[in-house]
Formats: C-alpha cells, structure tokens, sequence
C-alpha cells in the first residue's frame, strides 16, 4: 500500500548531504522494493509546516545520490510513509521519488 504524503504546503530543508544506505556487511543497499535495482541514499530533512518543523529520515533510489548541503530549501517529489513496527514499537520509514535543491533558497523559518 502506498501512503503518499501531500507536501503541497510544506517546506523542506536539508540537514546535510545524502548519505549511502548499507546493510549490516557494510554493502550499498539496492531498490528491490521498488523494483529498479538502484542504489540507495538517505538524508535528514527538516519538515516545516504552519509553525512547527520535524526532522525526517528520507530514502531515495538514484544513480548518484541528491546533491544538497545543510540548509538549503529541497523540493521532494512523491514522498510515502511506510510504517512499520520492530520489538513492539511502531515506526515511519519515509520514501522519495527525488529530492532536488530549490534555487534561491528563502531563509528558514524561525520563532520570532
């Protein structure tokens, strides 16, 4: 089931650059959920919506991972929760089709 996220009125922020996805070998893990065989990155971004902001783990299926640095302003393509729950405890692993720098980045949003 795929459970995409409407990001229409959110902003996103990287937390710095994407990194490779490696199992417990310490070998880059490949999209076989998704069927391309690609190799697998992930990076924080920070979410901001209204007044409040979280921080999400976001996996994506590329050639080369997003090209991104701390701070700037990202726009996320199809992004889909995926819950699951290991020993007990739920959790949200989060998925992209593409994340993609935004040219002249606003400031990010801050209490005032």
């Amino acid at each position: 089931m795929d459970l995409i996220i409407d990001t229409s009125s959110t902003d996103f922020q990287a937390c710095g650059p994407f990194e490779p996805r490696l199992d417990k070998e310490g070998v880059h893990r490949r999209d076989k959920q998704g069927g391309t065989n690609l190799p697998l990155f992930a990076g924080k971004l920070v979410a901001w919506a209204d007044s409040d902001a979280e921080t999400i783990l976001v996996t994506v299926a590329a050639v080369e991972p997003p090209k991104v640095t701390q701070g700037q302003r990202v726009s996320v393509e199809r992004l889909q929760a995926m819950p699951w729950v290991q020993n007990g405890n739920a959790r949200v692993a989060y998925r992209a089709k593409s994340v993609v720098p935004i040219n002249g980045a606003k400031p990010s949003p801050s209490a005032n």
